[in-house]
């Protein structure tokens, strides 16, 4: 698979009630921002995430070279997390060597040079601490959330604070299904950027050419890129119906 720009018109709007619900489940069959749908009875995940020193010594390659030429590890980081942080440029492109896994019915982009490069268990992580690097966490921490180990995602790859102890009340009563996504990941766009913060707007793609737009923002966070929970505990903005692609880097498929 290979990025693409597509030039056609691309007008958010604000996605009526009812079509509304049924994005938010199209969107939650892809990734675990379940925060904004009705809370059921039964009970979630209890289980902590691993700590720093399990990470170390459980975490497996997720590429077939590890790392790449040059790489360096960063301050903060964790024995064997080597990235080439020095694409920093805003992202106009996707990377080269993106591979595509399923996660529990859903695809995810992961690569080489971007990231994730490292699993410990359920958490992938290693991320390259570029605008490609953020717009890879931004795709992937969510969707490894709508796991049934979502809670050591939640606890390793949520930036901590209030609004992440709300997204786990949250979550920790909604069932976990596994059904196959209903949705795809067309694209993405980096809208803003630094060392420490980036918002990534992402093009979620419903049946043939039904598309909606959201963002997900991530902070560097010890030695990583770590997704943003908004106050009220989600993890992304409300859904938006898109007419079109302008500005998104297009996955090709």
């Amino acid at each position: 698979m290979r990025p693409q720009t597509e030039d056609t018109d691309h007008n958010s709007r604000s996605v009526p009630r009812g079509r509304g619900r049924r994005a938010a489940a199209i969107f939650l069959a892809l990734c675990g921002s379940a925060g904004l749908l009705s809370l059921v009875t039964e009970s979630g995940d209890t289980e902590g995430g691993l700590s720093h020193d399990d990470q170390v010594r459980t975490q497996q390659s997720l590429t077939r070279s590890g790392t790449r030429t040059g790489a360096a590890t960063g301050p903060g980081r964790s024995p064997g997390c080597r990235t080439d942080d020095a694409g920093t440029q805003k992202a106009g492109s996707a990377p080269a060597d993106v591979q595509w896994r399923t996660v529990e019915g859903a695809k995810v982009p992961t690569s080489a040079s971007a990231g994730p490069l490292l699993a410990s268990g359920p958490v992938w992580w290693c991320f390259a601490r570029t605008p490609a690097g953020a717009a890879m966490a931004a795709q992937v921490i969510p969707t490894r959330l709508r796991e049934t180990e979502w809670r050591a995602v939640a606890d390793r790859q949520l930036l901590p604070g209030p609004q992440a102890d709300f997204f786990i009340a949250k979550r920790s009563h909604l069932r976990t299904d596994a059904a196959p996504a209903q949705a795809s990941y067309a694209g993405f766009a980096v809208s803003e950027f630094s060392q420490q913060r980036a918002t990534v707007r992402l093009l979620i793609r419903t049946g043939q050419t039904g598309y909606f737009s959201t963002a997900v923002s991530v902070a560097w966070h010890e030695g990583d890129w770590k997704v943003v929970p908004r106050a009220d505990g989600s993890l992304h903005l409300p859904l938006s119906s898109a007419s079109g692609s302008t500005g998104f880097v297009l996955w090709e498929t």
